[in-house]
């Protein structure tokens, strides 16, 4: 009885042991998106409205809900550093009308052959399309601006969720920086009499 007891006790030990030794996959600390060293883009208007319109399915093929920062958040992100509301009445609304990211399965070489390569195995399609409304006191728009910016990316086989994580944070980063650049010289072209100096 003692001997069975003390096996029980040594394979308990053993397998203890052995969990000890896993090693969790590292969480890395990815940088946050942000347009705070930016100068902001200072407008006539008493309010910042944003309005997040697109509705993300929350299932594949979309993925922009699984994504480490969704292209919404950065828009919303970039709204808060980039547009100042310096008036007294009115209001500029950002809509955010498309944030889609889609995966696509990629064809692989799945023969014997294929083994031996390491091929592109999914690609993300992303979309961001962002308007800016100029509303007067009375809440009716009577100015508006839209960008819009796509990115294509894909990711090889057996990539690692930090890896994909990286990926998607760079999707949306090249995004919401072509919104950024749009939106400049949309702003200052169509929306100048609102800017504020």
């Amino acid at each position: 009885m003692f001997v069975r007891g003390s096996r029980l006790m040594i394979a308990a030990l053993a397998l203890f042991a052995l969990s000890a030794c896993e090693t969790k996959p590292t969480v890395q600390k990815l940088p946050e998106i942000s347009f705070a060293d930016k100068r902001p883009i200072t407008l006539n208007v008493g309010q910042l409205e944003i309005v997040p319109e697109y509705q993300s399915p929350g299932k594949r093929p979309n993925v922009e809900h699984l994504m480490p920062i969704s292209p919404e958040a950065a828009t919303v992100r970039w709204a808060q550093d980039r547009i100042r509301p310096m008036g007294r009445t009115g209001a500029a609304r950002v809509l955010i009308k498309d944030a889609r990211v889609v995966e696509v399965a990629l064809k692989t070489d799945k023969s014997f052959t294929g083994m031996f390569k390491e091929e592109q195995a999914e690609r993300y399609d992303a979309v961001l399309d962002v308007a800016i409304q100029i509303l007067d006191d009375r809440h009716f728009p009577i100015a508006d601006v839209l960008a819009r910016a796509t990115r294509s990316r894909t990711v090889p086989e057996g990539v690692s969720l930090n890896e994909r994580d990286r990926v998607m944070l760079e999707v949306t980063d090249a995004l919401i920086r072509d919104i950024d650049s749009q939106m400049e010289g949309l702003i200052k072209s169509y929306l100048s009499r609102w800017v504020a100096e």
